[in-house]
């Protein structure tokens, strides 16, 4: 009997009385690649060009480049718009982290299966039982700093800089309830300079639509959650 292979991590599994002479290469690739990837492998893959982008799951031995749906951790980076990737719609554990500063990548499980967006800069452990993907590290935030311009997005934490010059922070468009938005003053320079939050096509506590809320207090540090259309974006203290 041929060899087969294992449904998850495609590794290679030597039919009864296959292989004889060779069977020890075959297990000692399967360690040193397939069950190494698996464990230890991190990747590197670029989706610039790209809007979509498929897996690769090779059979048996292979090149991470050949099998990157096995590797333990991958890194995503050099995008120049959003992008969806298609991983197996098996069960799996990985450790994601989008590189890129402004762009997401969505993880899709299959072709039109359960999918979870990798916001910019950011690192997530992941789990999926090859139907839905659960985060298992949701609780550990994580910060970015920001000099210039920038659009929030989602559970952004924001040490904002504006030792050199007033900065511009527009929140999340079409936010959902419970989405939240952190600022902290990063130099002091608040006042000097302020921080204007702008709240889009939303409100800040309840005021008229689109009217922003101007930051002049050193050291000042705030979230915003949001709240419904009514109320919009509300300051809680935690």
């Amino acid at each position: 009997m041929a060899s087969t292979y294992s449904n998850r991590l495609k590794i290679e599994l030597i039919g009864s009385g296959e292989q004889a002479g060779s069977w020890g290469t075959t297990t000692n690739n399967n360690f040193d690649q397939s069950i190494e990837q698996a464990i230890a492998g991190v990747l590197t893959i670029s989706t610039s060009g790209s809007s979509s982008l498929t897996l690769t799951t090779a059979s048996g031995p292979q090149t991470p480049a050949d099998n990157q749906a096995r590797q333990a951790a991958i890194i995503f980076g050099s995008a120049n718009q959003d992008c969806t990737v298609q991983f197996p719609a098996l069960e799996k554990t990985y450790i994601l982290r989008n590189a890129n500063t402004a762009y997401k990548i969505t993880a899709r499980l299959g072709a039109s299966g359960n999918t979870f967006v990798l916001l910019p800069n950011r690192t997530y452990y992941l789990i999926t039982n090859g139907t839905n993907w659960h985060d298992v590290d949701a609780a550990t935030p994580t910060w970015i700093e920001k000099t210039s311009a920038y659009t929030a997005f989602p559970g952004d934490n924001i040490f904002i800089d504006t030792s050199a010059g007033a900065v511009t922070i527009t929140l999340p468009a079409s936010p959902t309830q419970g989405d939240e938005v952190a600022f902290v003053d990063a130099e002091g320079t608040f006042d000097t300079n302020n921080l204007t939050v702008e709240p889009g096509s939303e409100k800040i506590m309840a005021n008229t639509a689109g009217d922003e809320m101007v930051v002049d207090t050193n050291n000042a540090g705030f979230t915003l959650v949001y709240q419904d259309s009514t109320h919009g974006w509300r300051l809680k203290d935690k």
